[in-house]
């Protein structure tokens, strides 16, 4: 599914990113480890939410959203 980032922090004490996300019908967070693919992920960005066996993976999304 595909989400917008309204949100990105570090959490304390951390190494890690993290993305608060807003999908159709709720906001998700979701952290993860700093790497070259999600530092290029900023606020209001879209991105491609992945959910496989309750391990949520983002990628950023350069097409549109269409409700």
């Amino acid at each position: 599914m595909i989400g917008k980032v309204t949100e990105v922090f570090i959490p304390k004490n951390s190494n890690n990113v993290g993305f608060k996300i807003t999908l159709k019908d709720k906001i998700i967070e979701v952290i993860e480890k700093q790497d070259e693919y999600n530092a290029n992920i900023f606020k209001d960005d879209l991105v491609i939410v992945n959910i496989v066996d309750k391990i949520i993976t983002i990628e950023k999304y350069d097409g549109e959203l269409y409700e």
